[in-house]
């Protein structure tokens, strides 16, 4: 009993200090050996259980198909990016021709036929002696439509010319007459100051110049006859920009014109004849923005307003007269639709808000280019 006991002793005895000794050997708590490629971990369970040797792990294996995918996931989102923002700015500049310049030694032609109809109310009345007589309530209508061919050049990658003839037919139900002919042709240009940088808006200064070869209103028989034009030439500049915050078009303008004086003018106006017209300064802006709803379909909204000051008529007898400020604003709402890759046909619908402005106004406008009226000059 007394040597199995010692026995028993020596062994745990020998078994502590195996043990100490293999604890002395092991590595400071928290810390790793280092091996040159495999990791081997030994578990001993009693001393009579042989070594284990777990296998050598495997590196983790890069997934290069991944890896190029997400890249050519993120390639693929830049390019639609882009696609989606220059179809956008497209189908925009193809009706808002303002915005936008061509390429130097780019030609493109424009037809636009638009249609305005006026409605007012005048009062038919006669005064002799502080009282009135033959007072009369009379609805008026015009009905005007334009068809205006527009040529643009590109002198410069940042100057673009243009030129519009119009030509003019009216119908006015309380005169119960009719007109058609040569409208007022213009001249204008585009020019970009700044060449395009990233987190700068564009800005496009613009100008032009109007002619009076259509029909005067001040020279023709005012109680019978309609006019094809404004009667008076015109010179005009403006600003405009835009921006493009994905899915739109941010857009605005801003404009001023000043009307050249017309003298000797010999228009009788009742009992009075008119002599000379100061046109006076007119001037707006606009605003809105373009969506597309996909490749084919845009649509594009806008306010305009503006207004005219500082007219006056002057008679035979020496007297002057000078008409209220008039204002004009108008809602448009215009749908772009794609008809082939290189051309746009835009729709436009607009509502007067104000009673100088026409009641109704619809308009079409396409590119000349698909007749092939647009080339490059070499």
């Amino acid at each position: 009993m007394k040597t199995w006991m010692n026995k028993t002793l020596l062994a745990v005895s020998v078994q502590m200090i195996l043990g100490v000794a293999y604890a002395a050997e092991e590595p400071s708590l928290g810390g790793y050996e280092t091996v040159d490629e495999t990791v081997t971990q030994q578990a001993q369970v009693g001393s009579d259980q042989p070594t284990v040797f777990a296998q050598p792990e495997k590196p983790a294996a890069v997934n290069t198909g991944s890896v190029e995918q997400a890249a050519s996931s993120a390639l693929q989102q830049q390019k639609g990016d882009a696609t989606k923002e220059t179809n956008l700015e497209e189908v925009f500049t193809s009706n808002e021709r303002q915005y936008s310049l061509i390429k130097q030694g780019d030609i493109s032609s424009y037809y636009d036929i638009d249609y305005t109809y006026y409605r007012d109310t005048q009062l038919d009345l006669e005064m002799a002696q502080g009282q009135l007589y033959q007072l009369r309530v009379q609805e008026n209508a015009t009905h005007s439509l334009t068809n205006t061919f527009t040529a643009q050049y590109g002198l410069r990658d940042n100057l673009t010319l243009t030129a519009s003839l119009p030509l003019v037919a009216k119908t006015d139900l309380l005169k119960d007459t009719s007109t058609a002919g040569l409208g007022d042709i213009s001249f204008g240009a585009r020019w970009e100051p700044f060449p395009l940088k990233a987190g700068r808006l564009p800005l496009i200064l613009f100008g032009n110049v109007s002619t009076k070869t259509g029909d005067s209103p001040y020279e023709i028989n005012a109680t019978s006859d309609l006019a094809t034009g404004k009667g008076y030439y015109s010179a005009g500049i403006g600003a405009s920009t835009r921006k493009y915050i994905d899915p739109v078009v941010l857009f605005a303008s801003v404009s001023a014109n000043y009307g050249f004086k017309e003298s000797g003018l010999d228009q009788r106006r009742g009992s009075r004849v008119i002599e000379d017209f100061e046109p006076g300064i007119s001037g707006g802006f606009a605003f809105g923005f373009a969506y597309s709803f996909n490749y084919d379909v845009s649509m594009t909204m806008s306010y305009q307003q503006s207004f005219n000051t500082g007219a006056e008529f002057t008679y035979s007898s020496g007297e002057s007269y000078s008409p209220a400020d008039q204002t004009s604003s108008t809602f448009a709402i215009s749908l772009g639709v794609r008809v082939s890759p290189e051309t746009i046909v835009n729709g436009t619908v607009g509502l007067g808000l104000t009673e100088d402005a026409p009641d109704v106004s619809l308009g079409l406008s396409f590119p000349l280019d698909i007749l092939g009226f647009g080339k490059k000059l070499k």
